[in-house]
């Protein structure tokens, strides 16, 4: 009978050691919050865990931000007269919480280690925070990513990057670009952003994609279900938009002046006021040729094209010939 109890004794006393360890183990592989207040960051610099932004960071030139697989970086809500703002509310900065690179930002994730970028809010709501804001910048990369509740996921003034496999959601416009014309004093006045947005998800934004007088390369991107429009390009813009599904937005295309577009072997259909159209001040006709527009039905396409049928002063939209399936894709 003593020997059962002594027995009984020993494992009771392994498994209290067991779950001990068990718990020692799930905290040490817990991740350690850091808060960032508004602040310049002076040398390269790491950030993994969880990083609690409550200012605007500042990345200045020869200067790398690094963001580790895994990491969540919370941006709190602040309120425009916060002297958490680092260089006030002009474009191209803005009034709440923000990334400003002029140095250089790695941010790449795993597709089992993503990097998160999104509010610290409990009622989270786009615009929370501001941007990962590129200023005439160059080598940045975002991969492996999600970017939640800014006023715009992506903005880049004059900056150069690559985007792939990222996932914008419930912000104003997911990525916008644009060369910079507004601020004649900065060093990058005048230069011409040039992104390559790849295999990456925009959905339930106000906008998806919405570009002026810049380059780049859209491709294999998903673009749905956005509140005002799946991509908007403006003006002169060098940027092969192709093998991208552009659909259930309210407008799929809205073009502004554009020219130098190229639109091809996209699939396009299902927005809900029109798949391609064309704002007032569009005069320039569009090729959008071998593209697929959920029919073969050639009447049907021009009621979901708003274009020189529709309003003799617009530019055309030449969708002929368009493909006669969905166009079919597969990410590398």
């Amino acid at each position: 009978m003593e020997l059962r109890l002594n027995i009984r004794s020993v494992l009771i006393s392994r498994i209290a050691l067991l779950v001990t360890l068990l718990a020692a183990a799930g905290c040490s592989g817990s991740k350690q919050t850091m808060e960032v207040a508004s602040q310049t960051i002076t040398a390269d610099t790491t950030w993994a865990g969880v990083v609690m932004v409550k200012g605007d960071v500042y990345v200045p030139p020869g200067v790398t931000l690094t963001i580790a697989p895994g990491t969540t970086v919370k941006f709190k809500r602040i309120d425009e007269t916060s002297d958490q703002n680092q260089f006030g509310i002009d474009s191209p900065y803005y009034p709440q919480a923000e990334l400003i690179i002029r140095g250089r930002l790695i941010a790449r994730g795993t597709e089992k280690e993503k990097i998160v970028f999104t509010s610290a809010e409990i009622d989270a709501r786009p615009a929370d925070w501001g941007a990962i804001n590129l200023l005439g910048n160059e080598g940045n990369i975002l991969e492996h990513a999600k970017i939640l509740f800014a006023y715009n996921g992506l903005h880049a003034h004059g900056a150069t990057a690559r985007i792939s496999r990222c996932e914008f959601a419930n912000n104003g416009v997911g990525i916008s670009f644009k060369s910079e014309e507004e601020a004649p004093d900065v060093p990058w006045f005048g230069k011409r952003s040039n992104l390559e947005i790849l295999d990456s998800t925009f959905y339930r934004n106000k906008g998806g994609i919405g570009f002026r007088n810049s380059d780049g390369v859209i491709t294999r991107n998903d673009i749905r279900e956005n509140k005002f429009f799946g991509i908007w390009p403006k003006e002169e813009c060098n940027v092969a938009i192709t093998y991208n599904e552009v659909t259930g937005n309210k407008k799929g295309l809205y073009l502004y002046q554009t020219r130098g577009l190229t639109l091809n072997h996209n699939n396009i259909y299902d927005n809900k006021d029109y798949d391609i159209g064309v704002a007032e001040a569009q005069d320039y006709d569009v090729d959008a040729a071998n593209n697929w527009f959920g029919t073969t039905d050639a009447q049907k396409i021009d009621e979901v094209i708003f274009d020189k049928k529709d309003d003799a002063d617009l530019g055309e939209i030449r969708y002929m010939p368009f493909l006669p399936e969905k166009a079919r894709w597969e990410h590398p």
